[in-house]
């Protein structure tokens, strides 16, 4: 009987794929991470010979959409985009998530990092830092942020614990209406990646006040690093998305699908798609291992950060 149930298992991993390949997002359409899903998603089906759908399972700060992949059949037709937020930085902030960003889940392959604006509406009457510092230190507790992601949360709260100030959070299901807020000024301000706010920062809805870089961005030279405006510690905080099947998927598949995303991200126009939405691509692909290696390392350095600020788990 086990020599049957091998053989069988050896036949499916064969013939993989043969029918749809669901790619689980924890994300709302419309966000950058979509955009990336949904490139991917295009590329991968061109290269499978199978359509690559992507499926959006937003809510609960990322916990819905992962959780569903954490608990789905391990066959090879369950891929997850997910990133910093599900696996590092989540885990770091949530006391309890139903799911192991270890244990649950098989790397496939590292996508992609990126750097973070804080922004204020386009008609702010903060036009700096120091103007938004002065009044959040003015009025404590008046003011407040959009908390979209667990990485702009915590973004965010290290942004108050450094800088000394007090802002409400305000959560939000997707970067879209955030953003929208924000422009309206119903909410004071947000950490955002430039997918999701770019071409506003272009057009003037939206204001970038600080970057989260090492160095300027090329796309916005003419706004400072956290680091130049006195909080190093900000520089920390950068975002990277990956990929994953859920535990116990077989290696084969998991080494195929590692091989094809990895063809994906060395083709030319493809990368400059990329490079146009803000994503760095240093380490970029790479073995399942190397990717594993990468998320261990980040579990460890932000528990580090989450102790050193003294940022409360939620």
């Amino acid at each position: 009987m086990l020599a049957l149930c091998s053989v069988g298992a050896m036949a499916q991993v064969a013939s993989w794929p043969d029918r749809p390949i669901r790619l689980i997002l924890p994300y709302t359409p419309g966000s950058l991470t979509d955009t990336i899903a949904r490139m991917l998603a295009e590329r991968l089906t061109q290269r499978l010979g199978k359509p690559v759908i992507v499926e959006n399972r937003a809510g609960a700060t990322t916990i819905i959409g992962t959780e569903a992949v954490a608990r789905a059949t391990p066959d090879g037709y369950t891929l997850f985009l997910g990133g910093s937020s599900t696996h590092t930085v989540g885990p770091n902030l949530i006391k309890s998530l139903p799911y192991d960003p270890i244990k649950d889940f098989a790397e496939v392959a590292y996508v992609g990092g990126i750097r973070s604006y804080l922004v204020v509406g386009g008609s702010s009457p903060y036009r700096t830092v120091a103007d938004l510092l002065a009044s959040a230190k003015a009025t404590p507790g008046k003011l407040n942020y959009a908390a979209v992601t667990p990485t702009a949360i915590l973004a965010a709260e290290l942004f108050k614990l450094v800088t000394g100030t007090d802002f409400i959070q305000i959560n939000y299901k997707s970067s879209p209406q955030a953003i929208t807020d924000i422009i309206g000024g119903q909410v004071h301000m947000g950490i955002v990646v430039p997918g999701d706010a770019a071409a506003l920062m272009k057009s003037g809805q939206l204001r970038a006040l600080a970057y989260t870089g090492l160095t300027r961005s090329e796309a916005f030279p003419q706004v400072a690093t956290f680091g130049e405006l006195g909080f190093p510690e900000l520089q920390k905080i950068v975002g990277w998305f990956g990929l994953w099947y859920p535990a116990k998927t077989p290696q084969a598949i998991v080494e195929r699908t590692n091989r094809e995303v990895n063809a994906v991200l060395a083709q030319p126009d493809f990368v400059q798609k990329f490079v146009s939405f803000g994503v760095t691509l240093d380490g970029t692909g790479g073995t399942p291992e190397e990717f594993g290696k990468l998320i261990r390392e980040d579990l460890v350095r932000w528990a580090r950060v989450v102790k050193e600020a003294n940022i409360p788990r939620q």
